[in-house]
């Protein structure tokens, strides 16, 4: 159990944690591209990385952005989440959604919205425990551009 959990705003230092803890959800990022797209997205007012840090290690980061979709109001939409593996179910997934959705107020947002893979059962019910509804089910396309 970690003795004491500090949730902050991420600096450009932490990417090399953040880029480990992107290929626990699955996703292997390059060290030095994540750092770019990280300073990027830190130098702007409407994306926001949140870390818990314990014993000076970062253990979880959060990322939510502003969605202000022409057609309905505004949401903030995590775009990412997770915590390291030998940290889970101890407080600290609640601790950056519970920052995120302070954010989110501050925003004038009065919704929060995420997706998440069909196969990450254990996500789901962390979610809905925390109030999270699951509102629909949906198909996502992508289609990769030529330079």
């Amino acid at each position: 159990m970690p003795k004491r959990i500090i949730v902050r705003e991420a600096v450009p230092e932490d990417y090399l944690s953040l880029t480990e803890l992107a290929w626990q959800l699955g996703h292997q990022a390059e060290s030095e591209r994540l750092k770019t797209r990280l300073v990027d997205l830190l130098n702007r007012d409407d994306h926001k990385l949140f870390v818990a840090e314990t014993g000076g290690k970062v253990a979880g980061w959060v990322h939510a952005f502003l969605y202000r979709p022409l057609h309905k109001e505004c949401v903030v939409e995590i775009a990412g989440l997770v915590v390291d593996e030998k940290y889970r179910k101890m407080g600290i997934g609640r601790r950056l959604l519970a920052v995120t959705e302070d954010w989110a107020r501050t925003q004038d947002c009065t919704r929060l919205s995420l997706c998440s893979n069909v196969k990450r059962e254990e996500a789901h019910k962390f979610y809905q425990a925390l109030g999270y509804q699951r509102t629909k089910t949906q198909y996502t396309f992508t289609k990769e551009l030529t330079k």
